[in-house]
């Protein structure tokens, strides 16, 4: 008699259908989907719920006609993170809708970003959304060539560095939500808290 428990059905009721993807990773994305109570419904018709797509943007017709009947449009990355956790996370975040351009948002591959503070999922998360922007990703803060410091406290060594170079912008992480929000390099000058103010602002507790 087998013992092991059943696999978390952790995307039951999800209908959905695979677009742009090569065959070994469609293969992979849909057994996550189908072993955790997803159906492959095969062809974009009105009865699926969620479209997932791989190197397809975010205005692609077939991407524009989902949203616009209310469906689901993320990429495969928020099917291996759900999977991950064993529980459908938050597809309207930002990291998990398809990009606007496939070669990132103009003029962000001159930019080499660092982070202080942040650990686990979210730091994971930030590295993830440099990669969707089309920056580079630097894990020690090299003076000559980092442009952004990605701070959750204004404090520690890489803080206190970065204070002292002028050419160095020092911004939370809503900046990088928002840029990929609105596919464009925002003006740093808002995004001049800490990711810890921001976090105490939301929970009221100024």
């Amino acid at each position: 008699m087998d013992s092991r428990a059943p696999p978390p059905q952790t995307f039951l009721g999800v209908r959905f259908v695979l677009l742009g993807f090569d065959p070994i990773n469609e293969r992979q994305v849909r057994s996550k989907l189908v072993d955790h109570g997803g159906v492959d419904v095969g062809i974009y018709s009105p009865n699926c719920t969620h479209i997932i797509v791989d190197r397809i943007t975010y205005d692609h017709p077939v991407c524009v006609a989902a949203r616009k009947e209310g469906k689901t449009v993320v990429t495969a990355l928020w099917v291996h993170h759900s999977y991950d956790v064993a529980m459908p996370l938050d597809a309207a975040s930002v990291i998990y809708r398809p990009l606007k351009q496939l070669n990132g948002i103009p003029g962000a591959r001159n930019l080499l970003m660092c982070l202080t503070g942040y650990h686990g999922q979210d730091r994971d998360d930030i590295m993830t959304m440099v990669a969707l922007m089309g920056a580079q990703f630097s894990k020690p803060l090299v003076a000559s060539k980092v442009t952004h410091l990605i701070c959750y406290k204004f404090e520690g060594e890489k803080y206190r560095l970065a204070k002292q170079l002028p050419q160095i912008k020092i911004v939370n992480h809503r900046w990088l939500e928002d840029c990929l929000r609105d596919w464009v390099l925002l003006r740093e000058d808002n995004y001049n808290q800490s990711g810890y103010e921001l976090e105490t602002m939301m929970h009221g507790h100024l």
